[in-house]
């Protein structure tokens, strides 16, 4: 617990009520017990990082939804809003991407094809999205 000048004793959560106070979850977090102790008590919103593209559809077409839905179903449990973080972002693509260099409309349609999965396989689970991560060009 968290001690505050002015109103006492209380948890992050408590005092962010009107706001969104978070933090990020994958799986793997979830063999630090005390991180997730942690997450649970003092956030109210996360951020479920294993909706990454590369992570979540490795094969074109094969979703593992396993390690985003423990981590949503977390939150859940926990009254916590959960935001989508990211639908695409160019540091975490899977390989077949690029195979669709110069093939505009078949890239088009993997596209519109992983975002509509992706969103209806969480709808009214996810608050917001993060539909494209870092869009500038880093050079």
């Amino acid at each position: 617990m968290l001690g505050t000048g002015s109103s006492g004793e209380g948890h992050l959560r408590d005092h962010a009520k009107q706001k969104y106070i978070g933090s990020g979850i994958t799986y793997d977090d979830f063999s630090d017990e005390k991180y997730v102790e942690i997450l649970g008590q003092e956030f109210n919103c996360v951020s479920a990082g294993d909706i990454i593209w590369g992570h979540l559809e490795p094969v074109r077409g094969q979703y593992n939804w396993g390690p985003v839905d423990k981590a949503v179903a977390y939150a859940e449990q926990h009254n916590m809003t959960i935001r989508g973080h990211n639908l695409i972002w160019h540091e975490q693509l899977p390989s077949y991407i690029a195979g669709l260099e110069g093939k505009k409309a078949e890239l088009e349609q993997v596209i519109k094809d992983h975002i509509n999965t992706v969103v209806g396989h969480f709808k009214g689970k996810i608050y917001a999205w993060d539909v494209v991560n870092e869009a500038i060009d880093e050079v």
